[in-house]
């Protein structure tokens, strides 16, 4: 765009002087307006506009004077053109007042410059300027899509936006995984130690997500300016723009600030490196949506009973499975925060899995994923699904990890024992971790009972009484209850987790034994209680 400075270097201004505001000179002109009748608004939600006024209305209003250069400040106007010798012989002393303190350029024109000359020598700049960026725009867009069409990839990409822009350049996947990087001047420690690990640190990330930047991003669904986070090791200032296919984010290009602000190339430049990057990465994920069917249509054939058909062994051949192998299942459930993918995570727990020379197969299904291994006993499933929660475990993603106990080469118990983990953990509050089924006890037969059966139990009525109590007085009996129990009747520790006084507890359970008409130094009665609290976490209110 065309600024002040620029504007007053232009022939027609030649008899013109800046009689105010000079600290305003880098202000932007993206448009001209002639206002010359009183009580003019001057509400158009258009910034950048030069204003051409001879100030009629002006002279005899010293209030209107006074109000005006405020006005248009906070309407975003780039600058004022008066026209002296119809109304002002100069610029009036409110004005110039206003203008210097607001830094709002005021140009003091002679009689004869009319403003239709004034008009089109400015827009004839902004015009050709525009034309000029455009073009640069085009051969911009241009170079990049040939990188699509050559088959390059994101680190090509990322190296080619370096360039142009002359900055540093990332490209990330939603698990904050680096798949691309250029550099071009200055780098912080952040941007070094994500290159060194492949991945933006999960401190960092954590930071990042708390601070809302991938709320922002996902709101906006474009680019935002992220200030420096010295607690995190950013000492210079970003810009990120999200990568987008059909309103889902499946990526960012990060960008170090530099110390030059962006130019409308610049930000042209990065709109065209989203677009691109979303072009590659929609190409490879039609390719591995191609494998994943093919993968969950050999899966779905392993869940069903029966004679296997010619095309079933081809298909297992294929994706080298060996059907004469135990398999063991194990879920792993990947809940994703702001700006993160469940897809991007299928991917990366593939890379690792791969990298591990494990073999498995690994598919999506019904909102998880499922890695089927072959393994001849439990302890090989936990302890990968141990492994993955560990190395894999992100800000951008929780992990719930299901593992079953069977070890067959038929997977479908095996399948439904890792499923009934994973579904049990999410009943109780549990978003994270490990659950092996071999480990559930007591939630495997709660979990298989009838509702019928449940509502029967006397011990589950007691729950039920308890809650109640709770919301009408609101206290915390039944989480006191469960916490004692927990702690195996210790009152020292139980007090401790609950954060309450030992004499507190002590008048809590007496509480809960009288509601209950139990006694809760009988062991039976303790049993049958902890079960039964169990039972009201699993079900709630069905119970």
């Amino acid at each position: 765009m065309l600024t002040i400075r620029e504007a007053l270097q232009l022939p027609v201004f030649a008899s013109a002087n800046l009689a105010a505001g000079r600290a305003g000179s880098d202000n932007q002109i993206n448009w001209v307006h002639i206002v010359d009748i009183p009580d003019a608004r001057y509400e158009w939600h258009r910034r950048g506009v030069l204003l051409l006024t001879a100030g009629f209305g002006l002279r005899d209003h010293p209030e209107r004077q006074r109000a005006l250069i405020p006005k248009l400040v906070a309407e975003g106007f780039a600058g004022m053109v008066l026209s002296v010798g119809y109304y002002f012989d100069h610029v009036p002393p409110l004005l110039r007042e206003s203008a210097d303190a607001l830094a709002f350029p005021i140009i003091e024109a002679p009689r004869d410059l009319l403003f239709i000359e004034v008009t089109e020598a400015i827009l004839e700049r902004i015009v050709n300027r525009q034309y000029v960026l455009l073009q640069q725009s085009n051969d911009i867009y241009a170079r990049l899509t040939r990188l699509v069409l050559q088959g390059a990839n994101l680190n090509s990409l990322a190296g080619t936006l370096a360039a142009v822009l002359e900055r540093s350049v990332t490209i990330e996947d939603t698990s904050f995984r680096v798949l691309g990087a250029g550099q071009q001047g200055p780098v912080d420690e952040a941007r070094r130690e994500a290159l060194a690990n492949g991945r933006t640190s999960p401190d960092t990330a954590q930071k990042l997500l708390d601070a809302g930047i991938y709320d922002r991003l996902l709101q906006k669904m474009g680019p935002i300016h992220v200030p420096p986070m010295p607690e995190s090791d950013m000492m210079l200032e970003r810009y990120v723009a999200p990568i987008i296919v059909d309103r889902e984010i499946y990526g960012y290009i990060w960008i170090i600030a530099g110390e030059r602000p962006l130019t409308p190339l610049d930000e042209l430049t990065i709109s065209h490196g989203a677009t691109v990057a979303a072009l590659m990465m929609f190409k490879d994920e039609a390719v591995r949506k191609a494998e994943e069917a093919l993968r969950g249509d050999f899966f779905e054939q392993l869940l069903q009973p029966g004679e296997r058909n010619a095309q079933f062994f081809e298909q297992a051949r294929r994706l080298n499975y060996r059907l004469d192998k135990p398999h063991q299942v194990v879920l792993i459930h990947g809940l994703a925060r702001a700006g993160g993918n469940g897809r991007f995570l299928l991917n990366n727990v593939e890379k690792w899995l791969k990298a591990q020379a494990i073999p498995m197969l690994l598919v999506w299904h019904d909102e998880n994923m499922v890695v089927v291994l072959e393994s001849h006993r439990p302890a090989i499933g936990r302890d990968l699904a141990g492994t993955i929660a560990v190395e894999l475990k992100h800000p951008a993603h929780k992990l719930l990890l299901g593992v079953s106990e069977r070890c067959e080469d038929v997977i479908h118990s095996s399948y439904a024992e890792a499923r009934e983990a994973i579904h049990i953990a999410q009943l109780i509050g549990q978003d994270e971790g490990v659950v092996a089924f071999g480990e559930l006890g007591v939630w495997h037969w709660l979990y298989h009972l009838s509702p019928e059966k449940r509502v029967s139990n006397t011990f589950i009525q007691h729950i039920h009484t308890l809650a109640a109590y709770d919301d009408k007085r609101r206290t915390e009996l039944v989480k006191t209850l469960e916490t004692y129990l927990d702690h195996g009747g210790s009152l020292v520790e139980a007090a401790q987790v609950l954060y309450i006084h030992r004499n507190t507890l002590l008048h809590r359970l007496e509480r809960i034994e009288t509601l209950c008409h139990v006694n809760l130094r009988q062991p039976l009665d303790r049993l049958n209680l902890h079960v039964a609290v169990k039972g009201y976490r699993l079900f709630g209110q069905e119970t």
